[in-house]
């Protein structure tokens, strides 16, 4: 009786609540796969970018065996991480031979075959082809996101998975409260860019920076765009001339669009309304964890009045702290948000003007 109900159970998706036999579990990833994997994996091969992120915040880093490089600040917090291997250029036979639980992976991103060919168990972590078309329905997806990875990982990243997704929902509802009575046409015309070296490089339609540009207030033109990860022409940035621009994380922050005569002539870059977004853990436009810290942050850059009690540096300690469990100074928090990367234990000493260890105090 127990094996029929399991059954029905199984048969009807219930959510993302993993079905055990022994000491495998039958987990439905995002790409609507039923996956049996281990009920505590310990070697993932994480092929798909944001993975390792959302891994280490649930407390599961140890068990990261490959990835890519991860951001200064995740190293800084998540020490575990710095045993994992590179996944550059390592063959499915490789991994075959290193005796992977799974390969995480993204369809669009991350070719699945070659890994199945090869005798490997694969788990989809994120499809392209199922972008949100409404605001609720990205809510709902980005939070099935981290509960299929707090499944995937165990009892206790459930458990922090649950905590996020509580919190999600309540910072959300309380920049909606405010920016949803904003009129669409009182709306400042947002442009994204910056992906892959390139201010031509954005985010369509559906995408991550599309509904969290809608819930901090801003009209994003980029939706015109039908692709998650579009490229826009220089013509289309000039004709929708925007208010504001937002450069990704990943641009380099010295290529100044100022001195660029192409851009020189938009209203965003002559008021100087120009803001390259943070890069903590992850980088925050890119499917992070840390997006809801974004949609507060862009909040503040759209509206600063309405969102002046907003303390931003506070709003990021209480995040890190109660969601991740991590502790982070003021100066930590302000170098995130300028996207500069944690100082050194000397540096941080010298910035506080106290002694470094092993040196000798000057002589007055």
């Amino acid at each position: 009786m127990l094996g029929i109900l399991l059954t029905v159970l199984f048969g009807a998706g219930i959510g993302n609540i993993p079905l055990y036999a022994g000491d495998h579990k039958i987990i439905t990833d995002m790409c609507d796969k039923k996956v049996e994997v281990p009920v505590e994996p310990k070697r993932i091969a994480c092929m798909h970018c944001v993975s390792p992120e959302k891994i280490m915040t649930l407390g599961g880093g140890n068990s990261i065996l490959l990835m890519a490089q991860q951001s200064p600040w995740a190293y800084r917090l998540y020490p575990e991480i710095k045993k994992a291997q590179s996944n550059k250029g390592v063959t499915p036979e490789q991994l075959r031979d290193m005796n992977v639980d799974f390969v995480l992976y993204t369809p669009g991103m991350t070719k699945e075959s070659p890994y199945s060919k090869a005798g490997l168990k694969t788990v989809c972590t994120f499809n392209v082809d199922t972008r949100p078309g409404s605001l609720d329905e990205y809510r709902q997806n980005f939070k099935r996101q981290i509960s299929f990875f707090g499944a995937l990982l165990g009892p206790d990243a459930k458990a922090r998975a649950d905590q996020y997704n509580r919190y999600f929902d309540r910072k959300v509802q309380q920049i909606l409260s405010i920016t949803s009575k904003i009129e669409k046409k009182n709306r400042p015309r947002v442009y994204y860019g910056g992906l892959h070296g390139s201010p031509l490089g954005s985010q369509g339609n559906g995408s991550v920076m599309h509904w969290n540009t809608e819930v901090a207030g801003g009209n994003y033109l980029p939706a015109a765009l039908d692709d998650n990860h579009a490229t826009a022409t220089l013509q289309q940035v000039l004709l929708w001339d925007p208010d504001i621009i937002l450069l990704s994380g990943y641009f380099d922050p010295s290529d100044d669009l100022k001195k660029n005569p192409d851009w020189a002539s938009l209203k965003a870059v002559k008021s100087g309304k120009v803001y390259h977004l943070p890069r903590g853990i992850y980088t925050w436009d890119h499917a992070s964890g840390e997006g809801v810290l974004l949609m507060i942050h862009l909040a503040k850059i759209f509206y600063p009045e309405q969102f002046q009690d907003w303390d931003m540096i506070q709003e990021m300690k209480a995040f890190y702290s109660e969601v991740y469990g991590k502790a982070v100074t003021d100066q930590d928090a302000e170098r995130i948000l300028n996207c500069l990367p944690p100082l050194s234990k000397e540096e941080a000493a010298v910035k506080a003007g106290e002694a470094v260890p092993g040196t000798a105090p000057e002589q007055g």
